[in-house]
């Protein structure tokens, strides 16, 4: 990957609920001097983790923002993947999962499947509630502060903030919801959003829509995540959302690092 600015974020994938051969639906890591974030967990992990240039097992800690297929699929693919790279051996810490309390429950339950199997227990896994708050804050590190927002979708689920200690610079990341005034706050003054844009009335934001946030929350860039990834609608996406933001936008890129 060479030499990238940190932190940085890069998606995994991008695509919207029907992904298709040639995408992968929405999530995210978000990378910084001792590893990185997983924002959700789709699609083949392991492999595209290691094809963004990152060493699958230098995860700080994983955050679900809601339990749609689409953004959670991939978690025990991911954890069977953490278990063969590290040879079997228990890691020192748990892994510490975040989600909203509506989500933990159906995260545990699906990584319980499992829970007869011997791959599944050197994991050590730590759930951890994020509370439904605009501002709410989900960890703290010598890096990053990271807080939540709830979002307006048709099941309970979040929008986080990555902002970098000792700086303004902050990075947000809408994830599934109509136009709602929390993510606006959530995103005030952010470096960077990624917001999705599905082109949708129903649970979902269209891409003028979130040019719209965007300009009203001051953020100095947009990317468009969670998109339909047909040309023609790729092309009016981007248009759209350049019509109500006058600063950079684009869609975002699968492997592409967004330094923020």
């Amino acid at each position: 990957m060479g030499e990238t600015h940190l932190p940085y974020v890069v998606p995994l994938g991008v695509a919207a609920a029907l992904a298709d051969s040639n995408y992968a639906n929405s999530y995210l890591a978000v990378v910084g001097q001792r590893g990185y974030w997983l924002v959700d967990c789709a699609d083949s992990p392991i492999g595209r983790l290691q094809r963004a240039g990152l060493d699958p097992l230098a995860v700080r800690g994983i955050i679900i923002t809601h339990f749609h297929p689409d953004h959670v699929y991939g978690l025990s693919a991911y954890l069977l993947g953490l278990f063969m790279l590290a040879d079997g051996q228990p890691r020192a810490d748990p892994l510490p999962v975040y989600a909203r309390a509506e989500v933990l429950p159906l995260v545990q339950g699906m990584t319980g499947l499992f829970g007869g199997q011997s791959w599944i227990s050197p994991l050590s896994l730590a759930y951890h509630e994020i509370m439904p708050e605009v501002g709410a804050l989900v960890v703290e590190d010598d890096e990053f502060t990271v807080t939540a927002a709830p979002t307006r979708h048709s099941i309970p689920s979040i929008a986080v903030r990555f902002a970098l200690r000792g700086s303004s610079r902050a990075f947000v990341y809408s994830s599934d919801t109509f136009p709602c005034p929390e993510v606006e706050t959530l995103a005030r003054g952010a470096t960077l959003l990624f917001h999705e844009a599905t082109d949708s009335d129903r649970n979902h934001t269209r891409p003028g829509a979130a040019g719209a946030l965007a300009a009203r929350a001051g953020v100095e860039r947009l990317a468009l995540i969670h998109y339909r990834t047909q040309p023609d609608a790729m092309a009016y996406a981007l248009a759209e959302a350049s019509k109500t933001f006058g600063g950079p936008v684009e869609l975002a890129e699968e492997f592409k690092p967004y330094p923020w």
